[in-house]
């Protein structure tokens, strides 16, 4: 299984913890990236299921949803709260940690990962059953 690695060196405490929290839904990568190399190499595909992990301790696991190229000029604030930022300084900021900051961020070839967490949709189908079970006895 694939693995898309984050660390809190990186990300900040902040997005760490939100990310812990499963409330973050993409990344960006570069084409280098094990990760974004799997994708373009055609080992993981959209629906295939992803470890994540946060400073070497797994997190949970996703389903990836999709991978495109971006520009830095095409992101938004909503891209910066997907990828658990405030604004789009702190992921700049994130990406400059990463390595992003010997050029001008619109220089640099992004890949833009979504995806989404399998526990999330487990819980939903585990209330929704419990759900129907106590429909039933009624």
């Amino acid at each position: 299984m694939e693995k898309i690695e984050f660390t809190t060196r990186v990300l900040g405490t902040i997005a760490a913890y939100r990310l812990e929290k499963h409330e973050v839904s993409q990344t960006l990568r570069s084409e280098s990236s094990s990760i974004t190399a799997a994708i373009i190499n055609g080992q993981v595909s959209a629906g295939e299921k992803l470890e994540i992990v946060l400073d070497n301790i797994p997190a949970g696991h996703a389903e990836l949803l999709s991978m495109y190229p971006v520009h830095w000029d095409d992101l938004n604030i909503e891209d910066a709260r997907q990828g658990g930022f405030d604004s789009l300084k702190d992921l700049k900021a994130a990406l400059q940690r990463a390595g992003y900051r010997f050029k001008s961020m619109a220089e640099y070839h992004l890949f833009l990962i979504k995806f989404r967490w399998l526990e999330e949709l487990a819980q939903l189908f585990d209330e929704a059953s419990q759900s129907d079970e106590g429909n039933r006895r009624r």
